[in-house]
């Protein structure tokens, strides 16, 4: 089950396809790779994986559609023509299906610092230009 929630709002959304996130990742990308690859920059909450696991939803401070330019990754803020997100609740922690792999905001300090997913983003970058 999936709740629809209006970005902009309460939060923006990043939308991160999943070729972004595990290219930053050295060694094995199962979930607790990749949810340990979060943590490790700072990222421990607000984070959705999609329901065919191709893509991340990371919910951000509001206004953060505002200054975002990261090639490949869709920012949603108030101001897009489809600024909803389907959530699943908040005590969904495994596929099928949408499910949080780090857990749902209970307040603003929750929400993932723009910062830190722009070094995300970096360090995937950096994997591919390494790596060709």
């Amino acid at each position: 089950m999936t709740a629809t929630l209006q970005a902009g709002l309460h939060f923006d959304v990043v939308q991160l396809p999943s070729g972004i996130v595990e290219r930053g990742i050295r060694g094995i990308k199962d979930r607790d790779g990749i949810e340990n690859h979060f943590r490790a920059l700072g990222i421990t909450s607000a984070v959705v994986v999609s329901r065919s696991q191709t893509a991340y939803s990371l919910l951000m401070p509001p206004g953060t559609s505002q200054n975002w330019k990261e090639p490949g990754a869709k920012c949603i803020g108030i101001d897009h023509p489809v600024n909803y997100l389907g959530v699943p609740v908040p005590t969904r922690r495994e596929p099928p299906g949408a499910y949080w792999l780090l857990p749902p905001p209970e307040d603003d300090r929750m929400l993932c610092d723009p910062a830190k997913v722009r070094t995300l983003i970096g360090k995937a970058r950096e994997r591919r230009v390494r790596t060709g």
